[in-house]
């Protein structure tokens, strides 16, 4: 039965999604679905007007991506060098930290670390589409708001530390 939005934001930010609003074109309404909204992005249909609902794009790479990130989370890390388990320690603790990270925020770390750091075997199946420079260019997809600036600090810290500990490790 469609549900009236008497609020808009239904997950707390620090974590993961567990509800969404799901869009029903035949009906013009929306619902409240379990679980997390699929990775994707809106096109228009070619509807004029201000109401175009678009048309849902999966992004199955990063639903496939999500899915593997999630079981290497909850798995604590398989993998990481000493380096990156204390920094992942440290960020995820809020004993240590007065200011939580928001869930988005960690997850976009934890997914380039695991794109760099988690077993190949575990990667089986993501072929990342490459633009043929001579650097793997990864990119991490965050709302306005999200905190990009601080998965960017992140992102240095993770490198800079693991590069001073393993010098010879190209991954840094």
């Amino acid at each position: 039965m469609p549900e009236t939005i008497s609020h808009l934001i239904i997950n707390s930010p620090f974590e993961k999604p567990q509800k969404h609003w799901e869009y029903d074109r035949e009906k013009r309404f929306f619902n409240l679905v379990e679980g997390r909204r699929p990775a994707g992005y809106l096109v228009s249909s070619g509807q004029s007007g201000f109401d175009d609902p678009g048309i849902f794009h999966e992004l199955p790479i990063v639903n496939k991506i999500r899915k593997r990130v999630d079981a290497w989370r909850e798995n604590s890390y398989p993998g990481v060098t000493g380096i990156t388990r204390k920094l992942l320690t440290h960020w995820n603790s809020t004993e240590e930290r007065n200011n939580r990270f928001f869930f988005c925020q960690m997850e976009a770390i934890e997914t380039l670390i695991w794109l760099k750091e988690a077993a190949d075997s575990e990667k089986q199946g993501i072929n990342l589409p490459s633009d043929g420079g001579p650097f793997l260019r990864l990119c991490c997809k965050m709302a306005t708001g999200a905190g990009k600036t601080i998965v960017m600090g992140m992102l240095i810290a993770w490198h800079v530390l693991n590069k001073v500990a393993y010098p010879n490790d190209a991954r840094f």
